[in-house]
């Protein structure tokens, strides 16, 4: 019996080693005329077991890693080291026909036919290097290494040689700011230097593949992926065990986001973003994200979600263990699953999803509080939905937001997506700005005419009625103290109706040099363009065509423009299970409020702009009240 017993033994490990040594024969063929560059690494470590059985690792993963190079992704590359030193605008014409470019129409190149022997030796020597360069090493497996330390790739970049160029610069600079052992504090001290010394550009005009090290290091510029692109070779190269993490879409911010996270000695992955400081072992990200998942450049056994076996669900890392059971989900014949997916204008987009568990739609694991879902189901190439939409409580309870059809109210409404903090904060900059008039082009004795303040209801337009009776030729805009003005409209009424032309004598030049800030913005009656100074504490002086007695003028400073506007044409829906959106009808307003009647109760509603706009959030009608459903702080 025991000899039975060894005799399985030995075909178990027998055929787990024939496993590995398959899938780095079929890396070693695909190799083609490389596979010799490729031998002499395995042949290079043959005396350092710990070495060879890392090189084996990498070049097992190494099998299907591939990166692009083209004139074209060169060209790109260009214009984002030119959109650094602009601040992150290009002309129009660079952003359309650089905008449309797809990088994937490249054929793609693959490591393991062109790198070679040295390269890769260097890479994993490094690895070896970082993994021992602090105690903190010690905390961390082979396994740990072989996953977050040993790989030279993030997704599709050109190989380059990071590892020594981040190496010579940052771990100078480490051993000045800490010398301890806690991973925790020892990011935090580089990510307050980083704020300090890396002045990151966002842009996102193109598509393009990841950067790479090098490039980042000398341009900081991109949007979340190269930031966190940019903390994954940091981090890397010290040692720090680093991967990212991602939701799928925040129907807040109405996009996907990226940010690294760390292993901490704990064990525990702690999430870190390059552009904010302040790192802990207690993160918090206000972004909604119904589901968070972890990529990872070399997948974990056992790894994977519905979206590849590269993303695994994390959510518990962010949010407490749940599960949340559909309850008016009616099950289709034998279905097993179905999607979940949170709002956008294009469709519902799907982020999890729910299984069938003794006839019981049941989703695990998911950010609930307040966030609304939509039941998903497959018809042919497309996501419908399968059911009513349900709204989360704090304990996970789900209740169907079910249409009453019978019961119905008036609803009056002034926006299409909520106000968020950003913009009450830009809005309350402008306390302070003051309107003077005068006869004298150098205002040396001028008429307080008024002081536009942002009110508690947020109206977008602010009107100013002098109490003067004098006839003034000219009007000076005073920016609050210490801040830049920035104006989206300014008109001038000599009575009701009747507007007077307005000459600008003078203005700070615009922010940046850019023309879509320039001092005409504020006149050409458009919500959304602005006036934006380069200039703190300098007035714009305008010159009336004649002297006027001013009956009231009105003053808009810069905002979301997601207000109800007059002249628009508006839609709203609402959603009805499996039906999906029905009209309610269709609007054009003369006033800032659109009122509509017979209304379901209950219903989840959606505000559409048919004339402009990008941003729309679905909303309820709660005690004569529009409660939008989602808000970002």
């Amino acid at each position: 019996m025991l000899n039975m017993f060894f005799v399985l033994l030995l075909l178990i490990l027998s055929s787990c080693v024939s496993v590995t040594d398959k899938q780095l024969e079929a890396t070693l063929t695909l190799a083609g005329t490389n596979r010799a560059e490729l031998e002499k690494v395995l042949h290079h470590y043959k005396d350092n077991p710990q070495k060879q059985e890392a090189a084996r690792f990498l070049l097992i993963h190494m099998k299907d890693r591939h990166h692009y190079r083209s004139a074209g992704i060169d060209s790109i590359r260009h214009y984002l080291t030119v959109a650094t030193k602009q601040e992150s605008c290009l002309p129009f014409d660079v952003e359309q026909k650089w905008g449309a470019y797809h990088y994937k129409q490249e054929k793609p190149i693959y490591d393991v036919q062109v790198l070679t022997a040295d390269y890769l030796i260097e890479n994993i020597d490094l690895a070896f290097e970082a993994w021992q360069y602090r105690d903190w090493g010690k905390h961390y497996s082979f396994d740990d290494f072989c996953h977050y330390l040993l790989p030279y790739w993030i997704g599709d970049e050109a190989p380059d040689n990071w590892r020594r160029t981040f190496a010579a610069r940052y771990r100078p600079v480490l051993d000045s700011l800490y010398q301890g052992t806690d991973v925790v504090v020892a990011v935090d001290s580089l990510q307050h230097y980083l704020q300090r010394t890396y002045p990151f550009c966002y842009n996102n005009d193109f598509q393009y593949p990841h950067l790479g090290g090098e490039f980042l290091l000398q341009h900081a510029v991109g949007a979340c992926r190269e930031e966190t692109d940019f903390m994954i070779y940091l981090l890397r190269t010290l040692g720090i065990p680093v991967a990212s993490d991602r939701y799928i879409y925040s129907p807040d911010a109405f996009l996907g986001h990226s940010w690294s996270v760390f292993k901490d000695t704990t064990g525990s992955f702690i999430p870190t973003e390059l552009l904010r400081t302040g790192v802990s072992r207690e993160w918090n990200n206000r972004r909604r994200k119904g589901k968070v998942y972890r990529e990872q450049t070399i997948p974990q056994k056992n790894s994977g979600s519905l979206f590849g076996s590269k993303l695994t669900d994390v959510t518990t890392d962010y949010y407490p263990t749940n599960q949340v059971v559909i309850s008016s989900l009616q099950r289709k014949g034998k279905e097993k699953e179905g999607l979940v997916g949170v709002f956008s204008m294009n469709g519902w987009v799907p982020v999890g999803k729910y299984v069938w568990q003794n006839n019981r739609a049941v989703i695990e694991n998911i950010e609930v509080g307040g966030l609304i879902y939509q039941p998903l189901r497959m018809n042919g190439n497309r996501w419908i939905p399968s059911g009513y939409p349900f709204l989360t409580d704090g304990e996970g309870r789900a209740t169907s937001l079910i249409p009453d059809t019978i019961h119905t109210e008036t609803v009056t409404l002034t926006r299409k997506h909520p106000l968020t903090q950003y913009w009450v904060d830009i809005m309350h900059d402008m306390d302070g700005v003051r309107i003077y008039g005068s006869n004298d082009k150098n205002f040396r004795n001028p008429t307080l005419l008024g002081e536009p303040v942002c009110d508690s209801l947020y109206r977008r337009k602010k009107y100013i009625a002098p109490q003067s009776k004098e006839a003034f030729r000219y009007l000076k805009i005073s920016p609050p103290k210490g801040k830049r003005l920035n104006i989206s409209e300014l008109v001038v009424y000599e009575s009701e109706e009747e507007t007077v032309d307005c000459k600008v004598v003078s203005a700070s030049p615009a922010l940046g040099g850019v023309a879509d800030y320039s001092i005409d913005k504020a006149f050409d009656g458009e919500n959304l363009s602005r006036y934006e100074s380069a200039e703190a504490d300098t007035d714009c002086i305008i010159e009336l065509e004649h002297p006027t007695r001013i009956s009231r003028i009105l003053y808009v400073s810069r905002n979301d423009d997601n207000y109800v506007i007059p002249g628009d044409t508006y839609e709203l829906f609402y959603q009805d299970g499996e039906k999906g959106w029905k009209s309610l009808g269709i609007q054009e307003t003369t006033q800032e409020q659109l009122i509509y009647k017979d209304i379901p109760r209950g219903a989840l509603l959606w505000l559409h702009n048919h004339t402009k706009g990008v941003e729309e959030q679905v909303f309820r009608w709660v005690d004569g009240e529009q409660i939008f459903c989602y808000k970002l702080e």
